[in-house]
Parts: C-alpha cells; structure tokens; sequence
C-alpha cells in the first residue's frame, strides 16, 4: 500500500504544475486591441460636399454614418441641409448615399410619406 500511494504523489507532483499551467493559460485575458480613432479634417464649406451613389473605388477616411429619417417636404430638405452640415464639419468632401427607403406611415389619421436615408460621410485622399 505505502509503494502505491508514492507513486500516486510523485504523478500528482508532475501533473500540478501542467494543471496550473493549463488553467492560467485557459483564464488569460487578451484584452481586444483598440481601433483606430477616425483622422480629424478641418472643416470644409457645404458647397464642397459631393452626393455620391457608391463608396469610391480610391481611398478614402470614414468619417461618420448619419441617418435621417423624415416626411417628404420641407421636414426632409432640412434634414438633408443637417446632414451635409454635420459632413462639412467632420471636414468630409463626399457624402455616400448607402441605404434610401421610402414608406408611408400613418401621422394623426393621415397618411404621409416618409424617407429614411443612410449617409457615409467621407474624406477622400
């Protein structure tokens, strides 16, 4: 009995340190690197700003993704002014239409038409 129990402690005093070793190993903690912050452009006029249909073939800096959402009229020509307003700011010279859907929704028992557009402010290199 004293002879198995030896050899149980001498393999139990091989196998602790792989045990810790796997454990410390399996609860690391690897921290997710940090993205690049977007580059800063000073600001540029709102008459500098091109409407674009497709993300540009060259290189370019992603500067923000607007969206809007608003009644066709008046309502959605002051959020389009806003949105190229927020690009000129961002120092963007293009601004990518990704996404246009047009729905009616109903607005105190009328119906009326509504548009939601999604833009990607760029900078062009």
């Amino acid at each position: 009995m004293q002879l198995s129990r030896l050899k149980f402690f001498q393999q139990l005093r091989l196998a602790a340190p792989l045990l810790v070793q796997l454990i410390a190993s399996g609860c690391a903690f690897h921290k997710a690197p940090t993205p690049h912050p977007p580059p800063t452009y000073p600001a540029v006029p709102e008459s500098a700003i091109q409407e674009v249909r497709q993300v540009p073939s060259g290189a370019y800096d992603k500067l923000e993704v607007i969206t809007i959402e608003a009644e066709v009229g008046t309502q959605l020509q002051s959020a389009m002014k806003s949105v190229r307003q927020s690009a000129a700011q961002k120092g963007a010279n293009a601004i990518v239409i990704l996404n246009d859907t047009a729905f009616p929704q109903n607005v105190d028992k009328r119906e009326v038409k509504i548009r939601r557009i999604v833009y990607l402010a760029i900078h062009r290199r």
